[in-house]
């Protein structure tokens, strides 16, 4: 007999009155082990989040959007439209639309981050700073798209015919529109002076719109924004950076405290490659990211401030069959997963070699920021466009989607924004947002390509929540769980599932859904449970013994104040501390003091200004931040 997803009657008192989940065919046993004092650390709440709430040219607000994000505990939104958002002129509220004709249309972020705080108050939103140099000054020279052909969607549309263009009746070039006629320069203070705007003239919560994008694909400008940049240079590169630098240090001077993300590259193939250009230095070879980390971490150093917080990288897998898909996750960190479809990889050393197929793509990139930056630099990572085609099924979607959100729970990832948002997203996001804890903890699986653990705890110590997700698409799993450093009462726990979606829509709200709650019997510290196929399971667990205060709690160092003005700063961790170590941008240690009662007085009398790495030694290990002395 097979496993019949439906949604009848027999079923939903199935899953009631079972005691554990059960599905009837199994594969061979799977082994999960869970130490919740292993790999701790705090699990980002942005990792649920979504790409474009509300529509930035209307005045519209989506309720059922709204109500989602709120039922299902989106917490991030991006916000800045992606490639429309290089050309954004905040003063006029226009931008220019790169895949039509390079018109100029009414775009207004002023609205829709003033909405975004009154309709989710709670949730960090994103928006971006121009890099490009240009951004959009009238609408008076777009090109006629509905007398030329009602303005019907074809490959000339990405033409530049705004400012005086013309095509032929077969979408043929006759000639090109003249920047000049519609764009304006746009130096660093202008693109940064909305953040000042917003929080002066608007009276915005500046503390919910601490992200910001650092543009967006710069190293395809030559294709999206050709009428700017119409090659693919190492020049055109350089000035990018130039002005990203230019941007950072600007937006430094209002608030040292925004998150700066970038390079938010496009897609797998310009993680390493920019068009033909030539990154040759000195007779070695470099792709594109380790030229931006190059570049950044040698600025940084000439300046003496930090200018990347996060490094943002988007994501277009190509796989063609629901089997690749379910593994697409394994891209950003696993070193050891051959990817199907690398192959931007495969110029990473300028020529073409085939032999490089493990992307492992995050992992390259913390080393080369160890490299350049020098280690505990602590860059995060996060990924502000994904999306898997649109031809899998919401169960597929779904999985693979919990797998991506899994995997940067595990690695530490800051945000996670999926650029289209297909049915069962819903589902996915409000399991892990709504039951999930905030450290995470050690898991490993005996089949960790078919079924991964996601445990979280709280920083009490006393709750427990494993996310299972099963990626096997015809079998159910049969799983055991075994739990270190965890003492848990004998007896049944609550858990919740959803398995196999169908092909509608069926999340509602947080009591509304697809989820199917059951119990799961915990003895000895161990369970057993069936997992069906392609399904996520939350199980919430308790502790036997007492709480203590912040037992599990990840070690937090903080410096302040930060940046450091006043001839001193001071250091604090929630650790025992035995010393603390400040080191400067050539890993030379220029201060060092044993550990004090209370926080530490670190005199910054005699150093030069800059940013430098403080190394917090305890009984537990080593914990580290970074200040900037002034």
């Amino acid at each position: 007999m097979t496993y019949n997803q439906t949604h009848n009657t027999m079923k939903s008192l199935y899953f009631i009155l079972a005691t554990i989940f059960s599905c009837p065919i199994a594969a061979a046993q799977i082994s999960i082990t869970i130490d919740a004092k292993a790999n701790n650390h705090k699990v980002s709440p942005y990792l649920y989040g979504r790409n474009g709430v509300l529509n930035n040219e209307k005045a519209d607000i989506p309720t059922d959007v709204i109500n989602k994000s709120q039922e299902a505990g989106i917490h991030f939104i991006r916000q800045n439209e992606g490639n429309n958002a290089t050309k954004y002129n905040w003063k006029k509220k226009i931008t220019s639309h790169p895949d039509w004709y390079n018109n100029v249309y009414d775009c207004d972020w002023d609205r829709s981050a003033t909405n975004l705080q009154a309709e989710l108050p709670d949730a960090q939103v994103m928006f971006g700073f121009q890099l490009i140099g240009k951004a959009a000054s009238s609408k008076a020279h777009n090109f006629n798209d509905w007398a030329y052909n009602k303005s019907q969607w074809g490959s000339w549309c990405t033409s530049n015919m705004c400012g005086g263009g013309s095509l032929d009746a077969s979408g043929n070039v006759i000639s090109k529109g003249d920047p000049a006629l519609y764009l304006q320069d746009w130096p660093a203070d202008s693109t940064v002076e909305i953040y000042t705007h917003w929080r002066d003239d608007l009276g915005l919560d500046m503390s919910k719109l601490n992200y910001w994008n650092m543009d967006n694909e710069m190293e395809i400008w030559n294709g999206t924004h050709d009428d700017v940049y119409p090659e693919a240079t190492k020049e055109m590169l350089d000035e990018a950076i130039d002005h990203y630098v230019e941007t950072a240090k600007a937006i430094r001077a209002i608030n040292p405290d925004v998150k700066l993300c970038g390079p938010n590259t496009a897609n797998e193939w310009s993680w390493f490659k920019c068009g033909n250009a030539n990154l040759k230095i000195d007779g070695k070879y470099y792709c594109w990211l380790e030229y931006f980390i190059k570049r950044v971490a040698e600025a940084e150093k000439a300046e003496g401030i930090s200018l990347i917080d996060v490094f943002d990288i988007h994501f277009y897998p190509e796989d063609a069959s629901s089997t690749e898909v379910l593994q697409c996750h394994r891209v950003l960190f696993d070193r050891d997963f051959e990817y199907s479809k690398a192959n931007g990889i495969k110029t990473m050393n300028g020529g073409w070699d085939n032999n490089l197929k493990k992307e492992y793509i995050f992992g390259r990139c913390q080393d080369w920021i160890d490299q350049y930056f020098g280690p505990d630099r602590g860059i995060t990572f996060a990924m502000g466009e994904h999306n898997i085609k649109s031809q899998f099924s919401p169960a597929i979607t779904a999985i693979s989607y919990a797998s991506f959100i899994g995997e940067g729970m595990k690695n530490g990832m800051e945000y996670f924004t999926p650029w289209t948002w297909q049915t069962g997203m819903w589902e996915t996001v409000h399991l892990f947002s709504r039951y999930n804890k905030n450290i995470y903890a050690d898991a490993s699986s005996s089949d960790e390509a078919m079924v991964s653990a996601y445990p979280t705890i709280n920083e009490a110590c006393d709750s427990m929540t494993i996310t299972l997700v099963n990626r096997n698409e015809k079998n159910a799993e049969n799983i055991t769980i075994d739990i270190q450093n965890f003492t848990i009462k004998d007896g049944t726990y609550d858990a919740v599932q959803f398995a196999n979606l169908p092909t509608t829509e069926t999340f509602v709200s947080h009591t509304e859904n697809a989820l199917k709650k059951s119990e799961v019997s915990v003895k000895n510290n161990r369970l057993a449970i069936t997992l069906p196929a392609l399904s996520a399971t939350s199980i919430q667990l308790k502790s036997a013994t007492s709480s203590i205060e912040n037992e599990c709690a990840p070690q937090t160092l903080i410096a302040y104040p930060n940046p450091a003005y006043e001839g001193h700063f001071h250091v604090t961790n929630n650790g025992d501390l035995i010393r603390i170590e400040v080191v400067n941008v050539n890993g030379q240690i220029v201060r060092k003091e044993n550990a004090k009662e209370g926080d530490i007085e670190i005199c910054t009398n005699n150093l030069p200004s800059g940013i430098y790495l403080i190394r917090a030694y305890t009984a537990e290990g080593i914990n580290s931040s970074t200040i900037i002395v002034k």
